[in-house]
């Protein structure tokens, strides 16, 4: 029996990619996931094709009440959350200078200020023996070019939260870690405007990218070691990308 089994867990972004693959291994392993995304009618096929291990939230992670209510719907229905993954997150195409100042402000609500009102809001309901997982990304640690400016800046920021909450959280028992994925094969690519050409050239330059399931699978891997492991951060590539 894997050690998830009985666990609540709360993942962001549930509707698509890695978000979807996370909550399908966790349910697998026996865990129950509050999945929170905005396609309302993805929600409801996750609910029929995981039943009773699943509860599905639609909620724009944008918006603050959003998140209120969010949180409201967990602790109704769950005494305890033990995981919260947050991986919901938006990417832009766009050099910083040409990024409108409201833009960066919607980029900070999804990207950075949502995982921080969560974490902030569910680690009391942990009870000292839970685990936030950050999904960020390595262009938060090297931006390819300025296009992708906007988007690293607010990984980068998560990465800072996520190191300082650990410190913060040192000797509660309660474990956070950094997934840090390099190029990922999902849907959120071809939503990205103005992405086609330079899309191609990643294609071209390597051709085999990661799976959604490569970091979902090393999510779960992290939140099944046992208690005195402590992942603080993994990063993850497909071959040939060397960073």
């Amino acid at each position: 029996m894997s050690t998830l089994n009985g666990k609540v867990a709360v993942v962001t972004g549930a509707t698509s990619g890695i978000g979807e693959a996370i909550t399908a291994q966790l349910v697998e392993r026996g865990a129950a996931v509050v999945g929170v995304g905005r396609d309302e009618a993805k929600l409801g096929l996750l609910s029929a094709k995981h039943g009773n291990s699943f509860t599905g939230v639609a909620a724009d992670l944008a918006d603050e009440a959003a998140r209120s209510r969010l949180i409201e719907q967990v602790s109704a229905r769950f005494e305890r959350v033990d995981f919260l993954i947050n991986n919901a997150a938006e990417v832009p195409y766009a050099a910083p200078l040409e990024t409108a100042i409201d833009r960066w402000r919607a980029l900070r609500e999804v990207n950075l200020l949502a995982a921080i009102d969560l974490t902030q809001r569910l680690v009391p309901r942990m009870g000292g023996t839970g685990h936030v997982v950050n999904v960020s990304s390595v262009s938060g640690r090297f931006a390819a070019n300025a296009r992708f400016g906007t988007y690293a800046v607010t990984k980068r920021a998560l990465d800072g939260f996520t190191d300082a909450v650990r410190l913060e959280l040192e000797g509660t028992g309660v474990k956070v870690t950094s997934i840090v994925p390099g190029l990922v094969d999902t849907p959120v690519y071809g939503k990205v405007a103005g992405f086609e050409k330079t899309l191609k050239r990643l294609r071209d330059a390597i051709p085999t990218w990661l799976s959604a399931g490569d970091i979902a699978a090393a999510v779960v891997w992290a939140l099944e070691q046992p208690v005195h492991v402590v992942i603080a951060e993994m990063v993850v590539l497909p071959k040939g990308q060397s960073r």
